[in-house]
């Protein structure tokens, strides 16, 4: 059976994930367009990896719908993706997220909860432990 999002139309996965927040599709835009300006190799572990960073910059600036809706949709892609996609989801963007977290002083653990759905809330958890907490 066909996944929804294959990596093979990655771009989708990236427009999806950015969709529904101004803050993100902007800062997207701009990091892509200076990033590939001049047509080179798409690395898209590093392109989860700047989302992870504006997502961080989106719990700073407490924007909860923003945050809600962002995870919202990483549900989607968790629930209908390849294995390519997911393990750029998991690798990527929530294990980038929970790594920003350490030096940002954010309980990862519990400061993200609120917005995970269950799948999501899954693979963050396994993640989660394999982290050392004091």
């Amino acid at each position: 059976m066909d996944k929804a999002y294959n990596i093979n139309q990655i771009d989708a996965v990236f427009d999806l994930l950015v969709s529904d927040s101004s803050y993100l599709k902007k800062n997207w835009d701009e990091y892509y367009n200076k990033e590939y300006k001049d047509n080179r190799e798409r690395l898209f572990y590093f392109d989860m990896m700047a989302i992870s960073a504006f997502v961080i910059k989106l719990f700073h600036k407490k924007k909860s719908k923003d945050l809600q809706s962002f995870f919202d949709k990483v549900e989607i892609v968790l629930n209908d993706a390849d294995s390519e996609v997911k393990n750029l989801i998991l690798a990527g963007l929530i294990e980038g997220i929970q790594q920003i977290c350490q030096y940002e002083n954010i309980d990862m653990r519990y400061e993200f909860n609120s917005w995970l759905s269950p799948l999501t809330q899954k693979k963050w958890d396994e993640i989660t432990g394999f982290f050392t907490f004091d």
